[in-house]
C-alpha cells in the first residue's frame, strides 16, 4: 500500500503548505496529494480551492492575484499562530528531489480551465527529473488527454466523485493508469473490475483503520488520506 498524505499532513498542519508537506515526507507517509493551480503572473502554485477565502486570511480568486501578492495572506486554516505561506509548486519539487517519495498532482481545471497548465506542470517536474515519481491526476478529462499527448509514459489517473459507472467507463475508454474514485463507491467487485483490467485503485480521503484495512485487502494501490493511519 502506498499511503499519501491528503495536501500534506493535513490533520496536523495547514493544508497544502510546506509545513504540511515536510511533515509527511519526513515522517511516516510515502508520499502527498496536492493541487496544482495558476496565479495571475502565470505562477504554479499549490492550493485545493478555487478562492483562497477559506484557507487564508484573503479573499478572492487565485487566477486573480499575483504571486507576491498571494504571499501577504496567512494559509494557515485552522491553525492559529502558525504563519504560512502559499508554496509554489516548484518548493515541493525541490523538497523532492533525492528522496524515496510519490507525489500525486492534481490539475484543477474542473471549476476554471487554466491555459497551458497541464504543460507548465509537466514542463517543471520533468526538469525537476520527478516524472517517474508522480501520478498526474484531474477531475477533468481533458486536462489528462492534454498530458497524455505531452507524454504517453506518464502515470494518469482520472478522479471522479459522482456519476460512478459513467466515470468508471471512462478510465476503461481511455485507458488510465489509475482510477482516483471517493473511497464510499468502492467494494470488492468494483475493485476487482479495475484490478482485472491492469488499472490500479487510488482512493481518498480514507481517515478510518477499519476502512484502510478492507481497502488494502481488496487491492487498493494507494490511500490518501489527512491522517496517520
Amino acid at each position: 500500500m502506498i499511503k499519501l498524505g491528503h495536501r500534506g499532513y493535513s490533520s496536523k498542519y495547514p493544508e497544502n503548505t510546506m509545513l504540511a508537506f515536510k511533515a509527511a515526507i519526513d515522517g511516516n507517509f510515502d508520499g502527498v496529494e496536492t493541487d496544482v493551480q495558476l496565479t495571475k503572473d502565470n505562477r504554479l502554485v499549490l492550493i485545493h480551492d478555487e478562492k483562497i477565502d477559506r484557507t487564508s486570511n484573503g479573499k478572492g480568486y487565485v487566477k486573480d492575484y499575483t504571486y507576491d501578492q498571494l504571499c501577504q495572506f496567512n494559509f494557515n486554516y485552522r491553525f492559529d499562530g502558525i504563519e504560512a505561506k502559499i508554496p509554489l509548486l516548484e518548493e515541493l519539487l525541490d523538497y523532492c528531489i533525492g528522496k524515496d517519495v510519490i507525489l500525486n498532482i492534481e490539475i484543477k481545471t474542473d471549476k476554471i480551465q487554466y491555459p497551458n497548465i497541464e504543460r507548465m506542470t509537466y514542463m517543471m517536474i520533468k526538469e525537476k527529473g520527478l516524472l517517474d515519481r508522480v501520478m498526474f491526476s484531474s477531475f477533468h478529462l481533458e486536462s489528462l488527454l492534454n498530458l497524455r499527448e505531452l507524454d504517453d509514459s506518464i502515470y494518469l489517473g482520472y478522479l471522479y466523485e459522482d456519476n460512478y459507472q459513467v466515470n468508471k467507463a471512462k478510465v476503461f475508454e481511455y485507458r488510465f493508469n489509475g482510477a482516483h474514485p471517493k473511497y464510499t463507491f468502492l467494494n470488492e467487485k468494483e475493485i476487482n473490475d479495475y484490478l482485472r483490467r491492469g488499472i490500479d485503485v487510488n482512493t481518498w480521503t480514507v481517515d478510518s483503520d477499519d476502512i484502510k484495512d478492507f481497502l488494502v485487502d481488496e487491492g487498493v494501490k494507494t490511500i490518501i488520506t489527512n491522517k496517520d493511519i
